[in-house]
């Protein structure tokens, strides 16, 4: 009875053992885990910007242009992998440009293409790009040297490539818009 016993718990441990994967004859799999995450990827950038905005005021024929530059540092700062990419990225904006009024039916008493603001800031933000996504990032910067409160409205797009400006314009606060609270 011992022997039998003894005989079936040793073909029992030799039937587990052979079922068991073997490691050594399976393929070699290549496990995301494995791979080494992008980051401290830095991109550095610079948005130029020479655009006619209109004027958010209701005056005929009248418009601002912006020149400066929006610079750009975009760092990779984890990459947790699975299971989808999700990057987190440290984007530091760098803002510096003047705003020229031109009005073409004012007359004479208004000086054209006459210098009415500037515009100068700097920001970071942290933000998560997933996969080939992109992100909308806004911003707002108060237009220095002006008394109406009127300030400059960025929309950023950012991708793991990448800061692009998709569009920019002007507004005023809503207490100086009288009538025309759909002025952009």
């Amino acid at each position: 009875m011992k022997k039998l016993l003894l005989t079936i718990v040793t073909f029992s441990v030799l039937f587990v053992i052979g079922c068991q994967e073997n490691s050594i004859t399976d393929p070699v799999a290549v496990d995301p885990q494995n791979k080494v995450p992008v980051t401290d990827q830095l991109i550095q950038g610079t948005i130029i910007l020479e655009r006619m905005i209109t004027d958010p005021y209701p005056v005929l024929n009248s418009y601002y242009i912006i020149n400066g530059a929006v610079e750009y540092d975009f760092t990779i700062v984890s990459n947790k992998i699975p299971p989808v990419q999700e990057y987190s990225v440290s984007l530091n904006l760098n803002i510096a440009a003047g705003l020229t009024y031109v009005c073409t039916v004012c007359g004479e008493e208004n000086d054209d293409d006459a210098l009415v603001g500037n515009i100068s800031s700097q920001s970071t933000d942290i933000i998560t790009l997933i996969d080939d996504d992109s992100y909308i990032l806004e911003k707002t910067y108060l237009i220095q040297g002006r008394d109406d409160g009127m300030v400059l409205h960025c929309k950023f797009i950012a991708t793991t490539g990448g800061v692009t400006l998709e569009e920019i314009y002007l507004v005023l606060p809503e207490n100086n818009t009288e009538d025309d609270s759909e002025t952009s």
